[in-house]
């Protein structure tokens, strides 16, 4: 039961974050915890955004005004990335800055979620994870109008109705409970 639940709770992420995520799929992933080579001293002193490159600082942008709150081994992780990503054709570079912002704009919860959900991802069968994306592609895939039809009928459901509709139970009509007032979209 804990595998249905799981994709029926990334299915509810993809919908619920679509507008976030829909570059996620298109290049390099949004900066998470990694390791580094450097030592551990170097990485415990903040890198001021002063000392970025003109490069670094370009790719960054959208990051400076949160730049001295970020932990010092994330900074260094982040101008390694920036390093690379200036090496990458223009259209790449403009979809990076344009996730970038998102992410310097999503509020703490946001980013919890979408932390949480990359790692439940990753944690899931290698056919679990194909069964996800292909879920995701196919959503995105349609006209915005339905994709918002269908973020909102989702929003509707009770869990236990998009359990239903998540495991692909869908001879029964599913009734839907109006939305709740809400200027969250």
């Amino acid at each position: 039961m804990r595998v249905p639940m799981l994709t029926m709770a990334l299915l509810a992420a993809c919908l619920a974050m679509a507008p976030c995520a829909a570059s996620a799929q298109a290049g390099p992933p949004i900066p998470m915890q990694s390791a580094s080579s450097e030592p551990a001293n170097a990485e415990q002193q903040p890198l001021a955004w002063s000392a970025l490159s003109a490069d670094q600082q370009s790719m960054l942008a959208p990051l400076q005004g949160q730049w001295n709150q970020l932990q010092p081994a994330r900074q260094r992780r982040l101008a390694e990335r920036a390093q690379h990503w200036a090496t990458l054709p223009p259209e790449h570079r403009q979809q990076i800055r344009e996730r970038l912002h998102r992410w310097a704009t999503m509020s703490p919860e946001q980013r919890r979620q979408v932390r949480e959900n990359a790692r439940a991802f990753h944690n899931l069968s290698p056919a679990e994870r194909a069964k996800v994306s292909e879920a995701f592609r196919k959503f995105q895939s349609l006209p915005p109008a339905e994709r918002h039809a269908l973020h909102e009928r989702w929003r509707a459901m009770s869990p236990q109705q998009r359990m239903r509709w998540a495991a692909g139970d869908t001879d029964k009509p599913i009734l839907l409970r109006p939305p709740a007032a809400s200027s969250d979209h």
